[in-house]
């Protein structure tokens, strides 16, 4: 919603401008008013405005003078100058500005209407237009790197679905690979530096080395690569798409002859950086290309492989996972969990975030084969269930949550899975604790947005009498929000905006004031916030089709 301020020290014209754009049905604004330009630049400091609507000529700070506030605060605000007389040098000093215009107060509340429609459309229009799209653009292309990045660090961590990715995605985020084709993988990390470095200092190294490893790749590969901290680097490559082979057996010659050169290549990766720079290198590449699908988990196992060292030696170079992975791998029993760090993390984020659904489907897919096995004993079983537990324990922990979990399901068997009679039901049981945590979860989130809402509507009671206590602003930093998100949430708890709230409740403050007849209608006017008893009066009539003396009358009677 944009906000709108009117700013005049003559009260009675602020009051009156305010109420007629109030009253238009086609304006849906938030508009406050302001009796001086101080006051409006206190309101400058809390929140943004969208258009001013402000006299030029004003005792203390004039138009222009507060024109340079707003511009200083908020430079795409709009101004409406209004003048009771053509001055024509304000006017030039005025025009000066993008986003100013002018207007003179004998030319009626009409004019200001159409004014103020039609800045609202400029804006709405700006919004829109191909400028803003195109800075947008520059932008994305500045962050290009980092989305990159994240797209296929995403992947390989298992923050992005397979499902998600297709051509588009990578030709707009500037990868080179193919969907339809699989990856190879290659891991580099840095063994060690000639001397010790900062953060700023290992990011650059890794850049650089980056740089030297593609420049023997740019001419025999397609590859995109992005550095996973700040000592490791990976590769996700292609055949060159100029180089495509046509059939099975040409698919097989293209990538034979790229494990080839990737083999032979990579110890003059290593020796180049060695000299260039003094870092030494490890590499693990993998021996064979793998589906999209299949990515995550291979590139789980090449970490695992990276870390597997053989003696104190710096600048490994492993060339087949068969060779030294076997071990390692995943090949006797697919029954067993796969307790990935990503698939971890992966979980505790849906949990925190409240993603119910992709919460439950990530577990069910972490338990894999688990409901097969005939034994409680199977170790890499209770790894994972103990891992499981862990991510429930820190979330309850964080949020004082183990007492009403425990009340609700029990926590005795959370950190035991012995005491299960299988794996079928301690399956079971860490759903119905997760389902728990997230019933609190919600539980909990109904209850701050009622006590907010009702904090904010006792304030509003206790204030009706004075405008800028229950202002949008003012009661957006009650609650310690932005005034957008609480007029929403005030919306969503009680089914009704903000300013129907106010209006309602001053009419119903008003209604019981007026049962008292030794109060003038002034005092009531007053004591519900309409500060003259015009605007009371012409408001009390449009909510109750009669004045107020009229309804006093009515009370009298009965």
């Amino acid at each position: 919603m944009l906000r709108l301020l009117v700013v005049d020290d003559e009260a009675i014209i602020a009051d009156g401008m305010c109420e007629v754009l109030q009253q238009d049905p086609e304006l849906d604004l938030d508009i406050y008013k302001a009796y001086s330009g101080d006051a409006a630049v206190r309101l400058f400091d809390r929140t943004r405005f969208d258009i001013v609507l402000t006299d030029i000529r004003m005792p203390g700070m004039d138009g222009l003078q507060l024109l340079e506030k707003i511009r200083e605060r908020w430079p795409k605000c709009r101004v409406i100058f209004l003048t009771g007389h053509p001055e024509f040098n304000y006017v030039y000093s005025a025009i000066q500005y993008d986003g100013v215009s002018y207007l003179l107060k004998t030319e009626g509340y009409d004019k200001v209407l159409r004014t103020v429609k039609q800045t609202v459309e400029e804006i709405e229009t700006e919004w829109r237009e191909e400028t803003l799209l195109q800075e947008a653009r520059e932008q994305t292309k500045v962050a290009m790197e980092l989305l990159r990045k994240e797209f296929v660090g995403g992947i390989l961590n298992e923050q992005i679905s397979v499902r998600e990715i297709d051509g588009r995605q990578l030709e707009e985020l500037g990868i080179p690979l193919r969907v339809e084709r699989p990856v190879l993988i290659l891991l580099g990390r840095v063994d060690r530096s000639a001397e010790p470095a900062t953060y700023a200092e290992k990011t650059l190294r890794l850049y650089r080395i980056r740089l030297v490893a593609e420049s023997y790749l740019a001419s025999h590969a397609s590859h995109v690569a992005f550095a996973n901290d700040s000592r490791d680097l990976v590769w996700l490559i292609q055949p060159p798409r100029d180089r495509a082979a046509e059939g099975p057996a040409g698919e097989r010659d293209g990538w034979e002859k790229l494990l080839t050169y990737l083999r032979g290549t990579l110890e003059l990766v290593q020796a180049a950086c060695r000299e260039s720079f003094g870092a030494e290198l490890s590499f693990v590449l993998d021996d064979s290309p793998v589906d999209w699908t299949g990515a995550a988990e291979r590139y789980a196992e090449l970490n695992m492989l990276m870390n597997y060292r053989i003696g104190q030696a710096s600048g490994m170079l492993l060339l087949d996972r068969q060779a030294l992975g076997r071990e390692l791998r995943e090949e006797g029993d697919k029954r067993e969990p796969r307790i990935r760090a990503s698939r971890l993390e992966l979980l505790a984020e849906h949990l925190e975030h409240g993603r119910q659904a992709e919460f439950f489907r990530a577990l069910e897919e972490a338990a894999g084969g688990l409901r097969e096995l005939d034994t409680m004993h199977h170790a890499p079983a209770q790894e994972w269930y103990y891992s499981v537990a862990l991510v429930y324990l820190s979330y309850m922990n964080r949020w004082r949550l183990v007492e009403r979990t425990a009340a609700a399901v029990g926590l005795h068997k959370l950190m035991q899975p012995g005491e299960h009679e299988s794996w079928p039901e301690a399956i079971a049981y860490l759903k119905r604790v997760g389902e728990s945590l997230f019933r609190l979860q919600n539980q909990e989130e109904e209850r701050r947005a009622h006590s907010v809402v009702a904090t904010i509507q006792q304030h509003i009671q206790d204030h009706l009498h004075d405008p800028d206590e229950i202002s949008l602003v003012r009661l957006a930093e009650l609650a310690y929000f932005n005034p957008s998100y609480l007029s929403r949430l005030f919306k969503q708890v009680t089914g009704e905006n903000l300013s129907e709230f106010v209006a309602s409740a001053r009419m119903a403050k008003a209604k019981r004031l007026l049962g008292n007849p030794d109060l003038k209608i002034q005092e009531v006017a007053e004591r519900v916030g309409y500060g003259t008893a015009t605007n009371f009066t012409r408001s009390f009539r449009r909510a109750t089709t009669m004045t107020p003396q009229e309804y006093r009358a009515s009370l009298l009677n009965k």
